[in-house]
């Protein structure tokens, strides 16, 4: 691939008949996609709210600690209103890097970028990139994989 085609790749929109036949290609609904999308919204707001700073969160431990438990309290919420979220292993790796490189390390805390993901992603009609379309259906596979099967029907 060379730098131009990389480049459309990166940042030239799809079209809406496009994104369409991306999104019944992968089995991607909408409605899954607001339920992830509000996932990811919940877990960036209890991670940012609840974490004390630098100066008390200082080694990969603790960092490991404080995601963790956001994510399994995110979890735990969404298993209240009925969403059950069976095998997240994998799920919960994807996110912890997500937020540990672009959070934890982050001596700046750029809200604005962690707050990208879910924008970025699982807004249904938003015209996104290719490079963004394939984002998005790594993360809806992931959470499909983690979806209780009781819940992948109802949904």
């Amino acid at each position: 691939m060379d730098s131009f085609e990389f480049i459309n790749y990166m940042i030239d929109p799809l079209t809406h008949e496009q994104m369409n036949l991306l999104y019944k290609a992968n089995d991607v609904k909408y409605d899954k996609c607001n339920l992830y999308y509000d996932v990811i919204k919940t877990l960036n707001k209890l991670i940012v709210d609840t974490y004390l700073g630098d100066e008390y969160i200082s080694n990969e431990e603790q960092k490991i600690e404080h995601y963790n438990w956001c994510f399994n309290t995110v979890i735990e919420n969404f298993k209240k209103e009925k969403i059950l979220f069976g095998n997240i292993d994998d799920l919960k790796d994807y996110f912890f890097f997500f937020y540990d490189e672009l959070f934890y390390k982050d001596k700046h805390k750029n809200i604005e970028k962690i707050d990208n993901l879910p924008e970025l992603s699982f807004k249904f009609y938003r015209l996104k990139s290719r490079s963004d379309m394939d984002i998005m259906i790594e993360l809806y596979k992931l959470f499909e994989k983690s979806l209780n099967e009781k819940i992948k029907n109802r949904v």
